[in-house]
């Protein structure tokens, strides 16, 4: 049994190397962007360590809510805040002291649970502006310390992926630009 060792015409070629280019540019920018995402907790604390204000919390309120298998989850933690400048200021942080059990089993925000007293009197570190963000300075350690996580590593297999598509696809596209020429 013999292969058919037919060509694929040029054009069709030429448009499908069109098509994996584009993949391959997708698969970067995707692949770069959830490189990004998996480095951003550790450039955030490390940029707030650096050039952060200070400021002291007042008051802390938690996120609370079922996870996809349905277990009760602490998501994120509001914190209230008296800033450098002597304003109240109030936003969101996903680095807290967290307790396996949120202490309810109700949905949305609470007042009260169980890490609250480790919270308040806390001093953070914050930033306002275009991109807020807050820490406390007890969590700032751990979060520029931290090696990579799923998406950092995800994040270079698409990138990986998607360079090797990009050469496979310009191989490709010279190759029927060569047919075309020669005709």
């Amino acid at each position: 049994m013999a292969i058919s060792k037919q060509q694929v015409p040029a054009g069709t070629l030429r448009t499908a190397s069109i098509i994996i280019l584009a993949f391959a540019a997708a698969l970067l920018l995707f692949g770069l962007n959830m490189f990004q995402i998996g480095s951003n907790p550790g450039n955030t604390a490390r940029e707030l360590q650096a050039t952060g204000l200070r400021g002291t919390v007042a008051d802390a309120r938690v996120n609370v809510g079922y996870t996809n298998n349905g277990v009760h989850h602490v998501f994120r933690a509001e914190l209230t805040f008296i800033g450098s400048d002597g304003v109240e200021h109030t936003l969101n942080t996903n680095h807290f002291p967290r307790h396996p059990s949120p202490g309810t089993n109700t949905d949305g925000w609470i007042e009260e649970f169980p890490t609250k007293a480790e919270i308040v009197g806390q001093s953070v570190s914050y930033r306002l502006g275009e991109n807020p963000a807050v820490e406390l300075d007890s969590e700032i350690p751990a979060l520029v310390s931290a090696g990579w996580s799923f998406p950092n590593y995800l994040g270079l297999a698409l990138m990986v992926l998607g360079a090797g598509a990009a050469i496979g696809g310009t191989l490709s596209f010279v190759r029927a630009v060569r047919r075309i020429r020669v005709g």
